[in-house]
């Protein structure tokens, strides 16, 4: 969720709890001050109504006492004491044909020593329909109060975060390979000024360590091959001297098997570099059926040497819009991990389906530990040959275009799975 509607929805969320909360409370409060209204209307009108009780009293003329107001009645009360009772009670109105809200005063009280009952009751329905509508005023009020609040604080945040987005934009589409410098609008908030100045300053930074970077290695590969080359084409010579006895041509050999070590280790450091830099940016279309089946051919002496049946299951050809080198070295690398870990008489089973690519071969009967697989320099056997930096290279190449891979492991076959996102069309 964006900054700008999260702080919204707080405001929002705020705004509707006090409004649930508010109009029931109002409402509430109105019906009492009403009620408390009447309830004082009704005992002013009992006030008023004393002295002709007294009169009629006097006169014993109480049951000729009559009353415009057919809601009031009086009678001779069996207790003596005296109070006053106030309660709501709902009768049918015949006229409106409905059910009708009254408050009812009932009183006891004594005059020339003659207890009296009084009973006034007073419809609530203008009251109540003045409450309903100062309620729904208020909720009107409260609703245009809220969506105002709404309309401005989105309107007003849209044009404060704005500088923002428009620096996250183009700081989205900054390439640190590329020449142009990372320039940004200055605004009127000093806080997105400093952070504007601090992201030039860090993609200046970061574009002049790049192209070190990319000086050093290239400078590099140069640097190391050489001597690497001469120290391996001095321990062929060596090699063929004589008179060498075996102990002489067993550390020679040795030392050739570490020159050609050395020589990988630093050809794969330098890949990596290179991936991890995005100096492969040449694209073309490559047809992954057809790098799976040249880099079968190739490495189809070192499978018949271990006797290792390498099946292929094309269920479609894939296209890839990418770099064919890196390509080719995803490819090779898993190829060659799945003969150099495989058993004598094993199998490789390769299956290309429009968005995967799947690579099984028989292995030891235990599971590699997925966490570090894909990590630098991490080997089944330290005494093996490899670097340790295949998968590592594969799984930088997987992340340069999209793609996801993961490792699985069911009866002694090992499986590495490719999900393939940018592919560009298949062909059945």
């Amino acid at each position: 969720m964006k900054l700008l509607q999260k702080t919204i929805r707080s405001y929002f969320i705020y705004s509707v709890f006090i409004l649930l909360v508010a109009i029931p409370i109002f409402y509430f409060v109105i019906q009492s001050i009403v009620t408390e209204d009447v309830d004082e209307e009704l005992l002013y009108n009992k006030e008023m109504l004393k002295p002709k009780i007294s009169d009629a009293l006097k006169n014993n003329t109480i049951s000729d006492l009559k009353f415009l107001d057919h809601d009031i009645t009086i009678s001779i009360s069996p207790s003596t004491k005296e109070f006053d009772s106030l309660w709501t009670v709902i009768i049918y109105d015949s006229l409106s044909r409905e059910m009708v809200p009254h408050r009812v005063l009932t009183s006891h009280f004594s005059v020339n020593n003659q207890p009296c009952m009084l009973e006034i009751k007073m419809s609530m329905v203008d009251r109540d329909e003045l409450i309903e509508s100062i309620v729904e005023v208020q909720i009107i009020l409260l609703l245009l109060l809220l969506a105002g609040l709404f309309i401005i604080n989105r309107n007003l945040s849209r044009r404060i975060w704005k500088p923002f987005y428009t620096s996250l934009y183009k700081l989205r589409k900054y390439k640190v390979e590329a020449h142009e410098p990372l320039t940004l609008e200055k605004s009127s908030i000093d806080e997105f000024d400093d952070l504007n100045t601090s992201l030039e300053e860090l993609a200046e930074r970061t574009h002049k360590s790049y192209i070190s970077q990319k000086e050093f290695t290239e400078n590099a590969s140069h640097e190391m091959q050489t001597p690497l080359a001469i120290f391996q084409s001095k321990v062929e010579l060596l090699m063929q001297t004589s008179p060498l006895n075996e102990e002489q041509a067993q550390l020679i050999s040795d030392l050739g098997d570490a020159s050609q070590r050395m020589t990988r280790l630093n050809r794969s450091l330098l890949l990596l570099t290179k991936i991890e830099n995005n100096q492969f940016v040449e694209l073309e279309n490559v047809s992954l059926q057809k790098v799976i089946t040249d880099f079968s051919e190739e490495y189809q002496p070192q499978a018949d040497q271990k006797q290792i049946n390498i099946s292929m299951d094309f269920r479609s050809d894939v296209v890839l819009e990418a770099n064919k080198s890196l390509i080719e070295v995803m490819i090779g690398n898993l190829l060659g991990n799945a003969i150099r870990h495989n058993h004598p008489g094993g199998s490789i089973n390769i299956i290309l389906e429009p968005e995967l690519f799947t690579i099984i071969n028989t292995g030891k009967a235990v599971a590699m530990e997925e966490d570090i697989l894909f990590q630098r320099f991490q080997k089944d056997n330290p005494d093996s040959s490899g670097t340790g930096l295949g998968l590592e290279i594969v799984k930088q190449i997987c992340n340069l275009y999209g793609f996801t891979i993961r490792y699985e492991y069911s009866e002694e076959a090992h499986a590495f799975i490719i999900r393939l996102k940018n592919f560009s069309k298949t062909n059945k």
